[in-house]
This record gives C-alpha cells, sequence and structure tokens, in this order.
C-alpha cells in the first residue's frame, strides 16, 4: 500500500481530489446496500467494504502528506493509519452488530451500555487525531489549529441554525441529530485544511 501512496502522492492534486471524491461516494453506495443486504452475511460483507474502503481512504489521503514530504511516508502517518483503521473497523462493526440490539433489550441499564459503546472507538479517533497532530512541527500545528477553528465555526453555525429551525418547529428532529455533529466536523476539517495548506503555499 506504501507503494501505492507513494505513486498516488506524484499525481496532481486534482487527480487526487477526485479519487477522494471516489472513495467518498463508496460510502453512500454502500450505505445504500445496506438497505438491501440483511441477516449476518450482509452485515458482514457491508463491513468488510466499509472496512477496506476506510484502509484505501486512509492511505489515499495520506499521499498529500507523502508528497509533502518528498516520497516518503512519515512515522506519525504510519502510526496515525495504524491507530485510525482498526478504531474504525470497530465502531462499524459496533454499529452494525451491537447497536441494533437496543431495539430489543428492556433493561435500561443494558440498553445504555449498547448506546454507548461505539463511543469508545470513536474516542480512540479523537485520541489518534490529537497524536497525530502533536506529532506534526510547528507550522503543521498551526495549519491543523486553523482549519478545526474554521471547522468547529461552520459547524456551530449550522448546528444553531438547524436547532432554531427544530425549536420553532419549521423541522422535525430527534435527539438522533446529534450523532452528526463529530461526522460532520471531520467531514469540513479536510477541506479546510487544504485551504490552510493551499493558502500558506501561495
Amino acid at each position: 500500500m506504501e507503494s501505492l501512496t507513494r505513486r498516488i502522492a506524484a499525481w496532481p492534486a486534482w487527480g487526487r481530489g477526485l479519487l477522494l471524491s471516489l472513495i467518498m461516494a463508496g460510502y453512500f453506495v454502500v450505505m445504500a446496500l445496506m438497505t438491501r443486504l440483511h441477516g449476518t452475511g450482509g452485515r458482514a460483507l457491508t463491513l468488510a467494504l466499509l472496512v477496506g474502503l476506510t484502509l484505501v481512504l486512509a492511505y489515499v489521503s495520506r499521499a498529500a502528506a507523502c508528497s509533502e514530504a518528498e516520497g516518503e511516508i512519515r512515522r506519525e502517518d504510519r502510526r496515525y493509519i495504524a491507530e485510525f483503521v482498526p478504531a474504525m473497523a470497530v465502531y462499524f462493526a459496533l454499529m452494525l452488530f451491537v447497536w441494533p440490539l437496543h431495539k430489543t433489550t428492556d433493561a435500561t441499564w443494558l440498553r445504555a451500555l449498547i448506546a454507548l459503546s461505539p463511543a469508545l472507538p470513536v474516542a480512540a479517533i479523537a485520541l489518534s487525531l490529537f497524536r497525530y497532530v502533536t506529532a506534526s512541527d510547528e507550522f503543521m500545528q498551526r495549519l491543523h489549529l486553523q482549519a478545526l477553528a474554521l471547522a468547529a465555526g461552520v459547524v456551530a453555525v449550522v448546528s444553531m441554525a438547524v436547532g432554531f429551525l427544530a425549536a420553532a418547529k419549521v423541522v422535525s428532529l430527534d435527539g438522533s441529530v446529534l450523532l452528526l455533529v463529530f461526522p460532520g466536523l471531520m467531514l469540513v476539517y479536510g477541506p479546510t485544511l487544504a485551504w490552510a495548506k493551499r493558502r500558506y503555499r501561495d
């Protein structure tokens, strides 16, 4: 995979961006398949596809960093992939096989454990990201801080807007909408980091 990452690092920026977009589209395709695949076999296939896409995404997203490091994958990138991909695999497995059990569980304490179980790998992902940022040099830490500040601002404004719409009963939402906050933050964080890098490069 590292040799493939080095080759992708030599691509122009638009080519890497297009490949990342195709991988993200793959996630939506798998999510659509989830509605048609049932039973343990279907969930296992979905898990394999999601983990495979995540592994490819991790290496492709590191291609830009590999390019900046003159073709070499940095040690912190290797560690981040080694921590991020297993944590995502555990998260997907819990959501596919454990989370549905809350619908058929009567004991409140057991439902609470089931509901909170996916938060553990998410915490591991957040810790892995923190370790990755702190292992970077001071310039990269500054870029990460700017990107995170902008991403947090965007997500905060959108969250407040949606909250006001729900309070005014313009839209009907339940508590599950909070599950979108962290993925939304990560989704915005990627482009804002790319923007911060491009701003200093130009």
